[in-house]
């Protein structure tokens, strides 16, 4: 059983772009998201509970939503995100609320540069 991600609050998301490849590098192939496009061609990948949305240009996803939470969201997070955060350019900051506050982080991502702090309240 994977410790997860109950509250997830995004703080920050500026002109973040990941190659859509990177979040099918897991050798799981069945922890992958689910791909699905709507109508404008706006690209959602989805990890159970969790998804990551944007548009897709030349094979590199410009996110304009992510939230990540409940069932398989740390796995989802250690398995495939983290990795296709490690490829990413942008920056993302979000706070997470882990196992009904058991630890709650804040989550940076500049440029593939990934940081965990402990927050305390």
């Amino acid at each position: 059983m994977s410790y997860n991600i109950d509250t997830w609050k995004l703080k920050k998301l500026e002109g973040l772009k990941i190659p859509v490849k990177s979040f099918f590098t897991n050798k799981r192939t069945d922890w992958h998201p689910e791909k699905e496009y709507d109508e404008d061609g706006i690209l959602t990948l989805t990890l159970m509970e969790s998804h990551v949305t944007g548009k897709v240009a030349d094979g590199i996803l410009e996110v304009t939503d992510i939230h990540i939470h409940g069932e398989g969201s740390g796995t989802s997070m250690s398995w495939i995100l983290e990795p296709a955060l490690g490829d990413s350019k942008g920056e993302l900051i979000a706070s997470c609320v882990w196992e009904g506050g058991d630890s709650i982080n804040q989550l940076t991502v500049k440029d593939g540069n990934i940081e965990w702090k402990d927050v305390e309240i």
